[in-house]
């Protein structure tokens, strides 16, 4: 029996670890007097409302509609921080690889829809940043991938993320709007390195494949390159970052992670100096 009980805890444990490292109302389902819980939004308190709760969702039953507004003859641009009751950002345990998320986006002007996030470490320093700049109307719902570059190999302990409609002068047209929904980060991606000193630059493809929802990619470099890794949807739109730093010859292999992507073809591309390599991947769930 007590062995049931520790058996218990620690599934509970992992399991709490597993959720509270994800964005808080992260589907925006939870609002207390019109405003997101865990959320600060640029609404000014019985003044105006830009950011409201909105029955079209991608999942479960509301999302966050975000709207320029009119305050005083000038527009309002709205946002949304990840910041919970206490003023803090929420809370991660690892160094996720991206943001994602689902948006409707109807910029009426020059607006852009900006995602930006911040990864923070116990003292409050940066370890990580990324983002994604959104310009073209979206209609349907619609995924996004804001990639996420770390500089530091500190675990984050909160993240900030920024979400806002507004122009290149920060400010935008009345009426110009975006719905956001179901955000989560990936899972985290780490390389391991290989001693050995290659003779040519490669890119093996990666095993298992297909795969679901892991696989590994390995990769040589004969002399030491700034090395990007990246994965591409079939229609050519960034899904992950992988690599995104200098790195000594040899031979590399990195865990890919795709929790949150849907079945298909993706492509892996390795660029280290002047020399390109793709290999096609298919995701099967």
């Amino acid at each position: 029996m007590k062995n049931r009980y520790y058996l218990f805890f620690f599934v509970c444990c992992i399991y709490s670890s597993l959720v509270f490292s994800q964005p808080l109302n992260s589907s925006f389902e939870n609002w207390t007097s019109g405003e997101p819980d865990d959320w600060f939004t640029s609404d000014l308190f019985g003044t105006l409302t830009g950011v409201s709760q909105s029955s079209d969702a991608h999942e479960g039953s509301s999302s966050a509609e975000m709207t320029v507004v009119d305050f005083g003859g000038s527009p309002w641009p709205p946002f949304l921080v990840s910041l919970d009751m206490a003023g803090n950002g929420h809370p991660v345990s690892q160094q996720h690889g991206s943001l994602q998320g689902w948006y409707k986006f109807n910029p009426l002007g020059g607006e852009w829809l900006y995602v930006t996030v911040t990864m923070t470490s116990s003292d409050s320093t940066a370890v990580g940043a990324g983002g994604i700049v959104i310009m073209s109307p979206a209609s349907g719902w619609t995924q996004f991938t804001a990639p996420i570059t770390y500089f530091s190999s500190d675990d984050p302990v909160e993240t900030y993320i920024y979400i806002a409609v507004l122009d290149s002068n920060s400010s935008g047209t009345l009426g110009s709007s975006a719905l956001i929904d179901h955000l989560s980060f990936t899972g985290p991606s780490s390389v391991e390195h290989f001693s050995n000193t290659p003779e040519d630059f490669s890119l093996t493809q990666n095993y298992p494949n297909p795969f679901n929802p892991s696989t590994k990619i390995e990769y040589s470099l004969p002399e030491a390159s700034f090395v990007e890794l990246n994965v591409f949807d079939i229609l050519g739109n960034e899904v992950a970052t992988l690599v995104n730093e200098e790195q000594s010859a040899g031979t590399y292999r990195a865990d890919f992670t795709a929790n949150n992507l849907s079945s298909g073809f993706y492509i892996a591309q390795l660029r280290a100096g002047n020399s390109v390599k793709s290999i096609k991947m298919t995701l099967l769930k």
